[in-house]
């Protein structure tokens, strides 16, 4: 005689009011979760959006709206079902663009053994640096310790809950949640890896397109090396393009139908008289419009704030993703724990780790770490329309303009991150976000 499993309840908050007994503690994690959602589906939104304008001078709000609509369209015809098997193409073609731009850089940047010298003599490979101090933005421990305690939230997000569900058995489910986590950890190297091979081509160029203001976002790098690359080769800059948009879409598509699923299940059907199937329908479809509305919201909010985006996205969303994974952990570590430690907990997460993120962008006069020198300038040629008439190396002009607009770029971007904010895993190190940021920034 088989056993079968226990039913799966639609949502991974349901937990929460099982283990706590409160509806009240589910409806704080369910609000904070959503939260959470938005804010990374604005962050991704953005990526592909800065890249377009540095490629093709296309207008930033007109990638945005586009990319958005486009997502809500396939969300909203086809459900968790097109979700899913956009993603099984749309991973393919993300990681064939990065292995793609890292071969060629790797190649164009002199060989693996002078990227790996590059990269070494600038002290980008430090991640051995076993100095005990919290608030040091990259060392051993804050990256290991981060990116643990990170993935202790990954089987808390109703993302990876639905996936979960989707399998027909609980082996399956395992199978499925280690498989995951390998190619995660792959992902999140690879992305890694990219960076490296970024700074070590424009090492060797001798031009740092950021200081030669070449771009004017730093999370537009990746995609002016691509155009340095590819030059000549028929059809790979589009292949980055088809990675860059694969891995945004699929994200975004996978938090609009989790948002909505979480929103009929927690705030909707609870709260509200039996309803017909087709008003249920009518109201989850304008739940992802809804969704998806707020998302642009907050991919212009995102297109304000500096830094690389990775650590913007970590910055900000902190103090949500915490809160969360604190309650469930609390509920699973200590049996004696109820709901008013639980809720006293995450409000305190919130509020406190909430101060330090995003003091950090209201804060003026923050305290700072030291920023890693740029790529070599020597043998950069002048870009602004001011000095167009100079074809000379910056090495070779000497007019004191030019010269003290590259200096106030060398000092002042040193003096862009908060201590306080610095113990989450750094840019081309993060443990967030490897799979849609592409190593954007080392």
């Amino acid at each position: 005689m088989t056993s079968k499993n226990p039913p799966v309840p639609p949502v991974v908050t349901e937990y929460l009011e099982l283990r706590y007994q409160s509806h009240g503690i589910r409806m704080f994690a369910t609000v904070l979760g959503i939260v959470s959602i938005l804010n990374y589906m604005g962050s991704v939104l953005f990526v592909p959006a800065v890249t377009i304008k540095a490629v093709t001078n296309i207008p930033m709000w007109t990638s945005i709206v586009g990319l958005m609509v486009i997502v809500v369209i396939y969300t909203f015809l086809g459900g968790f079902k097109a979700v899913v098997w956009t993603d099984v193409v749309q991973a393919g073609l993300m990681i064939g663009g990065m292995l793609t731009i890292i071969i060629k850089g790797t190649i164009d940047s002199g060989g693996i053994l002078q990227t790996w010298s590059s990269i070494y003599e600038s002290g980008r490979v430090n991640i051995f640096n076993f100095d005990p101090d919290p608030t040091l933005r990259q060392s051993f421990w804050s990256l290991i310790f981060g990116c643990i305690f990170e993935g202790f939230g990954m089987p808390f997000s109703q993302t990876t809950f639905q996936r979960i569900k989707a399998t027909p058995t609980v082996k399956t489910a395992q199978r499925m949640y280690l498989l995951t986590n390998a190619l995660f950890l792959f992902i999140t190297f690879i992305a890694a890896v990219e960076g490296a091979v970024m700074f070590a081509y424009f090492n060797a160029k001798g031009c740092d397109p950021l200081v030669a203001k070449q771009v004017t976002n730093q999370n537009q790098l990746i995609a002016r090396m691509v155009i340095d690359i590819f030059d000549t080769v028929p059809c790979l800059p589009g292949l980055f393009l088809a990675a860059l948009f694969s891995a945004s879409l699929s994200t975004m598509s996978s938090l609009l139908n989790s948002s909505s699923t979480v929103f009929w299940e927690d705030v909707i059907q609870p709260h509200m008289k039996p309803m017909s199937d087709f008003r249920a329908m009518v109201i989850t479809r304008c739940s992802v419009l809804l969704f998806g509305a707020i998302g642009i919201f907050v991919a212009f909010v995102v297109s304000g704030l500096t830094g690389p985006i990775s650590q913007i996205l970590v910055t900000t969303g902190s103090c949500l993703n915490g809160a969360v994974t604190g309650i469930f952990l609390l509920g699973w570590c200590c049996p004696r724990a109820n709901k008013l430690g639980a809720l006293t907990g995450g409000s305190l997460c919130v509020l406190v780790i909430g101060w330090i993120s995003f003091g950090k962008y209201a804060s003026s006069g923050v305290r700072a770490s030291t920023k890693l020198p740029p790529a070599a300038t020597d043998r950069c040629f002048l870009s602004n329309t001011t000095f167009s008439n100079y074809s000379e190396p910056y090495s070779t002009i000497t007019n004191t303009s030019v010269q003290y607009d590259i200096m106030t770029i060398l000092t002042t971007t040193s003096a862009q991150y908060d201590v306080m904010t610095t113990l989450s895993p750094p840019t081309g190190h993060s443990c967030t976000s490897g799979s849609e940021l592409s190593g954007i920034l080392l």
